[in-house]
């Protein structure tokens, strides 16, 4: 489900997408269907810096940690 999460990150981009607050929705909307899964965090902040964006003007990493029973999953791309 992460991989799925950082493919309509990265889809949502490249569609034009730029209000980081939507595409975190988005990502969290995906993960939050599947039952065992519970969201730790979805980030999408400055690839150089880690701040939070509000938009995504310069590349931005996409991370997230995501647990799905008693594991923790973390993943990552980077957009822009």
């Amino acid at each position: 489900v992460l991989y799925q999460a950082l493919c309509l990150a990265q889809e949502l981009y490249a569609g034009g997408e730029r209000n980081a607050e939507h595409i975190r929705q988005e990502i969290t909307a995906l993960i939050k269907k599947q039952p065992l899964a519970n969201i730790d965090y979805v980030s999408v902040a400055d690839a150089k810096t880690l701040d939070e964006l509000d938009a995504v003007n310069s590349p931005a990493l996409v991370s997230m940690a995501v647990r799905i029973g008693k594991v923790r999953l973390i993943d990552n791309i980077v957009v822009g």
